[in-house]
């Protein structure tokens, strides 16, 4: 038989069998309608004096409007049970807004974030603040390497506290003693300290964040601020946040950098943000901040 012919023959069945393969394949699948949902956040820590709540509802992928925000919801939060506070006026920059004038403070039980609207099914998520960090600053002029240049060094001593797992999310800024260099007093620089410590990770690449992760144990962190106190002749002050992170919040803002970090990436894994509201859609989180000045 003629080699050519043996050739063709193949092919012309495998063109054949493809063609069926995709009449038997590729159909109109009927989609089911869309079921919106409330889609809630909400971080509050101890030093805030109010809340700025982001309510929003889910959308199917045929939605066409342009803002997924939900209008007329009512925000309210509850402590063991009892009514603390309760709003619902959405401000022009699409958060739910409640000022009450005075830190908000460590409140100790059960918190329940509850979010409702006629429209939809109401939600809710609970959490309880965190224990504030225990924490020593130790301050070292000149003794550590920013970019190539001798920079202050500030080490961080974040205390055990037994049979809890800590989390802390750290932030660094710096304001001059002294009106004699001409800089403003009263106003604080934020700072982008840096650390070859390799449990650090950081938050929209600015602040560090840390976690015992599971193992009772002191943390040792040593952090370059990038000013240099002693060379550029700055009488300087540094004030170091500490803010004790809830698992939940913690959870949150893991997924939320792995999020980040896939950004632009074909070959990065899917990442789904941490939700603890009670649809698996939003978070609630909630930190107690300490502060000192070095």
């Amino acid at each position: 038989m003629n080699k050519q012919l043996l050739f063709i023959l193949p092919l012309t069945v495998l063109v054949f069998s493809c063609s069926n393969l995709i009449d038997g394949v590729v159909k109109d699948i009927d989609l089911p309608a869309h079921d919106p949902q409330i889609a809630a956040s909400l971080f509050v820590d101890s030093k805030d004096s109010g809340f700025a709540a982001i309510i929003s509802k889910t959308q199917g992928i045929y939605d066409t409007s342009s803002t997924g925000l939900l209008d007329s919801a009512t925000l309210k939060l509850f402590k063991d049970g009892t009514l603390l506070y309760s709003w619902d006026n959405m401000s022009p920059f699409g958060t739910y807004d409640y000022d009450f004038g005075q830190q908000i403070g460590t409140i100790e039980g059960d918190i329940v974030f509850e979010i409702s609207h006629p429209d939809h099914e109401t939600v809710s998520a609970t959490q309880r603040f965190p224990e504030a960090a225990n924490f020593e600053v130790e301050l070292n002029y000149g003794d550590a390497i920013y970019g190539g240049t001798p920079s202050d060094e500030i080490v961080l001593t974040l205390k055990d506290n037994p049979g809890i797992d800590q989390h802390y999310l750290i932030e660094m800024s710096v304001h001059y003693r002294t009106p004699l260099t001409g800089q403003d007093t009263s106003k604080y620089y934020g700072l982008f300290p840096e650390t070859s410590n390799s449990s650090v990770s950081y938050i929209g690449g600015k602040n560090p964040i840390v976690s015992e992760e599971g193992i009772d144990r002191d943390l040792k962190i040593s952090f370059a601020t990038g000013f240099n106190s002693i060379d550029q002749a700055f009488l300087l002050e540094y004030r170091v946040s500490i803010s004790a992170l809830s698992d939940d919040l913690y959870a949150f803002y893991k997924s939320y950098e792995a999020l980040n970090q896939s950004q632009n990436n074909p070959f990065a894994e899917p990442v789904i943000l941490f939700s603890n509201m009670s649809n698996s859609i939003g978070s609630f989180g909630l930190s107690t901040t300490t502060r000192k000045w070095k």
